[in-house]
């Protein structure tokens, strides 16, 4: 799982999540991540999950500035990947993090009104299980979002098919 404040989730959002980023601090967790690694996305500030990807990529380094570090603005998360986006909520659409939260393994270790003080930090390594857990709410989401959007177009008493909109791009 990887933790961006909302406007870094933005950029990376508005790159399609094709790059992930790492702090300089991260080196060695970078050097782990492989080719069909997922991600998760969570967004520190809003406590919601709103994307999941797979890393397509061995890491590499590049200095060129993407994402904003109010830490260290001399660290541009030089530890990158590439992925491909595989589930991509729409803004404000995240599924919240505190409705599923007591539901989650790695949160058990914490008071649970204290849950989001385990998801400080930029990398945070999730039990399949608990991954697995989080996808299928976000599909949920997503599919009631999907199914909202079906219209039944009129046409004149002719028997008509569902159209579907806005089916999401991978």
């Amino acid at each position: 799982m990887i933790t961006l404040s909302p406007e870094n989730y933005a950029i990376t959002r508005d790159m399609h999540l094709s790059l992930l980023g790492l702090r300089s601090r991260h080196r060695k967790k970078a050097e782990r991540v492989a080719v069909g690694d997922r991600v998760l996305y969570y967004v520190l500030s809003d406590r919601t999950f709103p994307a999941t990807a797979t890393v397509s990529s061995a890491y590499f380094e590049d200095r060129h500035p993407i994402w904003i570090n109010h830490e260290r603005r001399d660290d541009p998360f030089p530890y990158r990947v590439h992925t491909q986006p595989n589930l991509v909520l729409e803004a404000g659409e995240g599924l919240d993090a505190e409705a599923i939260a007591p539901r989650l393994l790695y949160l058990k270790r914490w008071a649970p009104e204290l849950w989001f003080l385990a998801l400080q930090g930029d990398v945070h390594l999730l039990s399949s299980q608990d991954f697995q857990l989080v996808e299928r709410e976000m599909d949920r989401i997503s599919g009631s979002r999907l199914s909202r959007r079906e219209r039944v177009p009129h046409s004149g008493g002719s028997a008509s098919a569902k159209v579907r909109y806005g089916a999401q791009a991978s």
